[in-house]
């Protein structure tokens, strides 16, 4: 009851089974994975959880050739060359302690699910359309998911220190793996019915009649229809 109030007071309107598996997935740990079509609330559900709770938002966006380095991270090139060359010229450190120092956690840029893991407070990570890249990259979500840590190449696991409160969203252009679908929560989202639009124009707009908020809630049924 109080994760509903909770979304009702930041503007998101939904049936009380749909919090009661929001509670239960930030009790556990578990992912939610939200399914259904573009426009419907599945992001603005991940950010009402994020002003209902005053966590900070991590996304995620997910698209066509998108690749561990920018959703995990990668070093930074520049820095590294940079500090060969400064330890080159003063000769304070040998060569391999340069090595060690360069694949050090100093010089790497962490990505949205590194950042997620590493926050000293929990926060809302969503992965955002992932239906819009193929099983491989699916693929590698599965250990985050599963145990709250990531294996990084050179800089070994990273366990989360506070497991983020993860939403995974999908307009459901590709079916999702079983793997996925096991480690989560499913809420199927619809588009609003017109008296449950109306009342969210409301909620944005407290200033404008009834009647308009009405009109463009019906006006947006029929732009679907």
């Amino acid at each position: 009851e109080q994760t509903h109030q909770a979304l009702m007071g930041v503007g998101y309107f939904t049936k009380r089974e749909i919090s009661t598996v929001i509670y239960l997935a930030g009790k556990l740990n578990r992912p939610l994975l939200l399914e259904g079509p573009a426009g419907a609330g599945k992001t603005e559900l991940a950010l009402s959880v994020a002003k209902a709770e005053e966590m900070r938002f991590i996304r995620l966006q997910c698209y066509q050739g998108i690749s561990d380095k920018q959703a995990v991270g990668d070093y930074n090139r520049a820095l590294q060359e940079m500090f060969v060359i400064l330890q080159s010229k003063n000769q304070t450190c040998s060569w391999d302690e340069i090595r060690k120092e360069i694949i050090g956690r100093s010089f790497f840029i962490a990505g949205p699910l590194l950042e997620a893991l590493e926050s000293p407070e929990r926060v809302v990570l969503l992965i955002d359309e992932l239906d819009k890249v193929d099983h491989a990259f699916e693929a590698t979500l599965l250990e985050i998911l599963s145990v709250w840590e990531m294996s990084v190449p050179l800089l070994g696991n990273i366990k989360a220190i506070h497991p983020p409160f993860t939403v995974i969203t999908s307009n459901q252009e590709r079916f999702l793996g079983y793997p996925l679908r096991r480690r989560s929560f499913y809420i199927q989202i619809e588009h609003p019915t017109a008296q449950l639009e109306a009342a969210i124009v409301a909620r944005k707009t407290p200033n404008a009649s009834h009647e308009l908020h009405a009109f463009i809630a019906g006006f947006a049924q029929a732009l679907r229809a």
